[in-house]
């Protein structure tokens, strides 16, 4: 299990990163602190992954985002106010938006509908990566010590840990992702 994880571990953190990624780079810290895996290593492939996925969903949104925004007018009535609120909040919007989980490669996709500078975008989006990456990366080590402190041999017991912890994620993720989606079914419908 040591040798899959050093192996296809960063891989599994930047593709994470790319989508959305908190529960993978949490899960490096822990298999870093459990000595699977570098630290070091696991916030460069989750700042790499974040700052690839926050690029390619504004591309996205630049390029396709206002052939869809001109087929519906609703929402074409909008762009002035929301680039209105980017111009004004932008720099905040791109910052925070890492730190909320679910709606990030909506809400890029709608910034790259705006007018909003690409340099500008992309300052914000490399501060916003690196200190995300540092952060969770660090809560994922420091919670790596907790179980480290309740598992005394670890290498006993990670045939059994590692699965538990994999389909745990897993289960949380799909709990999440049905209550979302129950949710957006009850305000916006079918």
């Amino acid at each position: 299990m040591e040798a899959y994880i050093a192996k296809y571990g960063y891989i599994g953190i930047f593709v994470g990163t790319f989508l959305e990624g908190e529960t993978t780079v949490l899960l490096g810290g822990i298999f870093s602190r459990l000595g699977y895996m570098n630290i070091l290593m696991v916030m460069f492939y989750a700042f790499a992954g974040t700052l690839a996925g926050d690029c390619t969903f504004f591309w996205i949104g630049r390029y396709f985002g206002k052939t869809i925004i001109e087929r519906f007018e609703f929402v074409r009535n909008k762009v002035p106010l929301a680039n209105k609120i980017i111009n004004h909040y932008g720099n905040f919007i791109i910052f925070i938006i890492r730190f909320l989980v679910g709606i990030r490669a909506v809400v890029l996709i709608l910034l790259g509908c705006t007018d909003m500078k690409v340099s500008r975008f992309i300052m914000f989006s490399i501060l916003n990566s690196i200190c995300w990456s540092i952060f969770v990366g660090m809560i994922g080590y420091l919670f790596g010590r907790v179980v480290f402190v309740f598992v005394d041999d670890i290498k006993k017991y990670e045939t059994i840990i590692v699965p538990v912890v994999l389909g745990l994620v897993v289960l949380f993720i799909f709990v999440y992702r049905y209550i979302m989606s129950r949710k957006e079914k009850e305000t916006y419908g079918d």
